[in-house]
């Protein structure tokens, strides 16, 4: 029997010499048409058609890729006069002063200011460069000169960012670049693209003049009201056009029914790009969303909005600049960020209340912090599918020691001399940051397996059942296997609004909000009618419903956002989701 290896010729047997045949043919033979009936030559011949070309991957099934590492670190630099640099020493929140920008052998007269929040008190400072109105370098119209002092890796938001390119995400590209100002080396920064019109072109968007919108300072918590700390949505274009395409989307995020949200969301929103944005923030866990002041684009050529995120340097990926080695040699804590973030089902949410909250100077009437939007994804099983698989994707295709160790090494080599002489840094934890990198990559990994797993398989015993909010009742049902106490509990149509009792009274519930549950038990298998109004409730037609445990923010037992339903219908449970009935 012949054998060969998978995928080769099989060998051909032993030749022998071809036997010797006598020609036949006549010394002198006549001539003959070897045709003896050709076939007319079509004068106009068609050609035959083309073959099929190749099957289209669909895009969700195309691979992550990494892109790829600049090759070299370009030199920038800044003159800014002494009286500016003495205005800005003197107040960090000094508008932008007159200065000149150098790169590659250019000058630019531009407009300069210091950038970033608490960065801006930081020694090494961050800049945002503005050019002139018609000019333009490689394209931008403004630059962002991010100083990176907090994480000494310079890695965390490089590789968040880079994560969004691999899974084809616009956003922002970071490069590293070197900053001289007023002829003074201030070391190796990350010049991260501005979210502008220049972005819209660089980034294909159907409508080059599309609406962006940047989230008040805060949160993009997506909601349809404000808090007295929280800024306004701030247009960036065509800012003298009304806002009714904004009040329409968040009218879609709050109040789709939810038998209907999943096909309303994906009709407005580039759902896709959402999803792939939620999957790096639970990769590079990223904190402080509610700071992030991200981007939200219309764009009018196709009738969908993209969210755009912003301020990556917040992951808690990042090793903290006050952090030592040793502690960061072992530490884990910035690597069990539980998921998903910026959620309702993040228990840091309830930390960040706890911390914010005694900050009432800062944040009056202070209230938990989480998007409506994330946490709508995460509670419809459509939605959370989807997200289910572009998670396991990207860590099967990105977010794997394989892939990201060789390029930890790469962006290690890119900037390390430069590093070495850096000021504001200290080089032996830059130079310890890359194994810490890999470890928060295995780690984190780990973590997020095992973590989206327990979300997985988090089932509530008590849950809403059936929801008529124009007859005024809910129905609660016990799906476990003992009798359950409601007394103590909270139902209410604030989320952000649910404690029984509280030292900070903006998260203390009261009619006509919500009210604290009386002593109801629920047989298992069973379920209990509460009308609302006779608990001294008021329900909106269209808003949200929460059953909380009383004591804790993230406390959480049910939930459901709202919207009117046909007259005559009612929220009813299903086995695949809400249905109306």
């Amino acid at each position: 029997m012949w054998m060969w290896a998978c995928g080769s010729e099989a060998p051909s047997p032993p030749t022998q010499p071809p036997p010797v045949i006598e020609d036949p043919t006549p010394s002198n033979p006549t001539p003959v048409d070897p045709t003896p009936n050709p076939t007319p030559v079509d004068p106009d011949p068609v050609d035959p058609p083309p073959p099929p070309p190749p099957p289209v991957t669909p895009e969700a099934q195309r691979p992550y890729v990494m892109p790829k590492l600049q090759t070299s670190v370009p030199e920038y630099e800044l003159i800014i006069p002494p009286e500016a640099m003495k205005k800005f020493a003197e107040d960090v929140w000094t508008p932008e002063q007159d200065a000149v920008f150098k790169a590659k052998g250019m000058t630019y007269p531009v407009k300069v200011r210091l950038r970033g929040a608490s960065a801006r008190f930081f020694d090494k400072k961050s800049w945002n460069v503005s050019f002139a109105d018609g000019t333009r370098f490689e394209g931008r119209t403004s630059l962002n000169l991010v100083a990176e002092f907090a994480d000494a890796s310079m890695l965390a938001e490089k590789m968040a960012f880079d994560l969004l390119e691999a899974m084809r995400v616009p956003a922002s590209k970071a490069t590293y670049v070197l900053l001289t100002v007023n002829g003074s080396p201030q070391g190796v920064f990350l010049e991260i693209e501005q979210v502008n019109k220049a972005f819209l072109k660089a980034h294909a968007f159907a409508d080059d003049d599309a609406t962006i919108y940047r989230c008040g300072w805060k949160d993009c918590e997506m909601k349809t009201w404000k808090v007295p700390y929280q800024g306004d949505w701030t247009k960036k274009t065509n800012e003298r056009q009304p806002d009714d395409a904004l009040v329409a989307m968040m009218d879609v995020i709050n109040h789709s029914p939810e038998p209907e949200f999943a096909e309303k969301l994906g009709k407005h929103l580039q759902l896709e790009h959402y999803l792939r944005s939620m999957v790096m923030d639970a990769l590079m866990s990223n904190n402080f969303v509610e700071d992030s002041e991200s981007y939200f684009i219309y764009d009018r050529a196709v009738a969908k909005w993209s969210y755009v995120p912003w301020d990556l340097n917040n992951v808690d990926a990042r090793w903290w600049y006050l952090n030592p080695v040793p502690d960061m040699a072992t530490s884990t804590n910035s690597m069990r960020h539980p998921l998903f973030n910026f959620t309702l089902f993040d228990a840091w949410t309830e930390k960040m209340y706890l911390q914010r909250k005694k900050e009432s100077q800062s944040y009056p009437g202070y209230l938990p912090v989480f998007s409506n939007l994330a946490t709508r994804v995460l509670m419809n099983p459509e939605l959370r599918g989807r997200l289910d698989e572009r998670l396991e994707k990207a860590l099967d295709e990105l977010f794997k020691p394989e892939v990201l160790n060789p390029y930890i090494d790469a962006v290690h080599a890119l900037i390390d001399s430069h590093m070495r002489t850096a000021p504001y840094i200290d080089y032996e934890r830059f130079r310890a940051s890359r194994d810490y990198m890999k470890r928060y990559v295995r780690e984190r990994r780990a973590f997020v397996e095992k973590d989206w797993a327990r979300l997985k398989a988090q089932r509530s015993t008590l849950v809403f059942d059936a929801f008529d909010p124009v007859e005024g009742w809910v129905d609660v049902a016990n799906h476990g296997t003992t009798a359950v106490s409601l007394q103590g509990m909270v139902l209410t149509t604030n989320l952000r609004v649910s404690l029984a009792q509280s030292d900070h009274p903006p998260t203390q519930v009261h009619p006509p909000m919500g009210a604290v549950l009386p002593a109801l038990t629920v047989a298992p298998g069973a379920k209990v009618r509460l009308k609302v109004s006779e608990l001294g409730i008021q329900l909106a037609p269209k808003g949200e419903l929460g059953l909380f445990d009383g004591k804790s923010v993230v406390g959480v037992k049910d939930f459901l956002f709202y919207g009117a339903l046909p007259s005559g219908q009612q929220y009813q449970r299903g086995e695949a989701g809400w249905e109306a009935r």
